[in-house]
C-alpha cells in the first residue's frame, strides 16, 4: 500500500485542502491521516456521517497506546471515523506537546499504514522540519510532497526545508521517500506557479515538480463541510485529478486501480445532494462506544480505551467525473 505525506515549510500554503483533494481523488479507497505536529484541525472541518461532529476518540489519541506494544495489520481503521461523504479520517493530536510525546511512535505507525489491507494512506503532516516528530512517520513513506504558495517567503523558506529534507532522506538510500513539489496558486498566474517550484528546486532535479493545485475559494468549501454543485466541474477537482496522476505515477507500480464491481440494476432513486468532501460513502458504518480513558500528563491514554469494531472493507466510491 501506498503512503504519501504533505507538509509545509512554515505557515499554512494549503496542505491540508491539498490532503484532503487528493485522498477524495485518489484511484483506490483511501486513509487521511491527521499528524499535524502544531496540533490537527480535521476533527473541526468535517461532521461525520450523522452529521454530529468528530471526536478525538477514536484518533491517534487511542491508537498511540497500542503501537507501544505494536500494531497488527488492519487495527489502525478500528481508530478511524467516517465523515459526511465516506472518507475515513484518523483524526489527529490536540497540542505540540502530545505530538513530541508521540515522537518514538511515529516509525511503528508508519509500519502499519503501509501494510493497510486494501487502503492507500494520506497524510497531513503539517509544518516539518528535521526536528518535527512526525517526521519519523514522513520518511518511511513512499512521497514526501512539500506544498509551496508563489511569494518569495514562502518558496525561502520551502528551498531551505527541501534542501535539509533531501540531505536526511539520502543518507536513508533506496529506502527513502522521493521528495516532490506541488504549487497552490490561482489557475490564471500559472507561470508564477512553475517559476516558485523552479525555484524550490533550484539544483535538485531528482524533487518531483507535480505542477499546482488550483487556488478555488468557492470549491474549497467542501474542505469545510459546506456543499458544492458539481464539484467536479470546479478548477480545484480538476487541477486535483491532474496532481492525483502525477502522483500515481511517481508511486509505482503498487498503484493499481482496484477493477470496477459489475453494475446491477438499481430501482430509480431520487438524486442526492451534492456531497461535502468526497464522493466515497461506506456501505455500513461503524458502531462505536464507550468513554474516553484516563490520560497521562502527555494526554495520551495508557489504553486504547474500550475494543472498537470498524468496518475494514474498502468503501464503494463513485468517481467525479473529469
Amino acid at each position: 500500500m501506498a503512503l504519501i505525506s504533505f507538509f509545509s515549510a512554515k505557515g499554512a500554503p494549503g496542505v491540508t485542502s491539498t490532503a484532503m483533494l487528493v485522498a477524495a481523488l485518489w484511484p483506490r479507497p483511501t486513509l487521511l491521516v491527521d499528524a499535524d505536529g502544531a496540533g490537527g484541525d480535521l476533527q473541526m472541518r468535517l461532521p461525520n456521517e450523522s452529521g454530529t461532529a468528530l471526536t478525538q476518540h477514536p484518533g491517534l489519541l487511542t491508537l498511540l497506546p497500542l503501537a507501544r506494544h505494536g500494531l497488527a495489520p488492519g487495527v489502525v481503521l478500528d481508530h478511524s471515523q467516517v465523515v459526511t461523504g465516506g472518507q475515513r479520517i484518523l483524526v489527529g493530536l490536540e497540542s505540540p506537546e502530545q505530538s513530541d510525546a508521540a515522537g518514538s511512535l511515529w516509525p511503528t505507525l508508519a509500519r502499519s499504514f503501509r501494510e493497510l489491507p486494501g487502503y492507500d494512506v494520506i497524510v497531513d503532516a503539517g509544518a516539518l522540519s528535521l526536528r518535527a516528530g512526525q517526521l519519523g512517520l514522513v520518511q518511511r513513506g513512499d512521497l514526501a510532497v512539500g506544498v509551496v504558495r508563489p511569494n518569495p517567503a514562502s518558496v525561502m523558506h520551502m528551498r531551505q526545508r527541501v534542501a535539509a529534507l533531501h540531505d536526511t532522506f539520502r543518507v536513508l538510500g533506496p529506502d527513502a521517500p522521493r521528495l516532490g513539489l506541488v504549487c497552490v496558486e490561482d489557475v490564471q498566474h500559472q507561470g508564477e506557479a512553475s517559476s516558485a517550484v523552479a525555484t524550490v528546486r533550484g539544483d535538485l532535479p531528482d524533487v518531483l515538480d507535480l505542477g499546482q493545485v488550483a487556488l478555488d475559494a468557492r470549491a474549497e468549501r467542501l474542505f469545510h463541510g459546506d456543499p458544492v454543485a458539481r464539484p467536479e466541474r470546479t478548477m480545484l477537482v480538476r487541477s486535483g485529478g491532474s496532481l492525483v496522476q502525477r502522483l500515481v505515477a511517481a508511486v509505482g507500480p503498487v498503484i493499481q486501480p482496484d477493477p470496477e464491481p459489475e453494475r446491477q440494476p438499481e430501482p430509480d432513486r431520487r438524486p442526492e445532494p451534492a456531497t461535502s468532501f468526497t464522493t466515497r460513502r461506506d456501505a455500513r458504518s461503524a458502531a462505536r462506544s464507550g468513554g474516553a480513558p484516563e490520560r497521562h500528563e502527555d494526554g495520551i491514554p495508557e489504553d486504547g480505551g474500550p475494543g472498537r469494531s470498524a468496518d475494514s472493507t474498502p468503501p464503494r466510491k463513485r468517481r467525479w467525473r473529469r
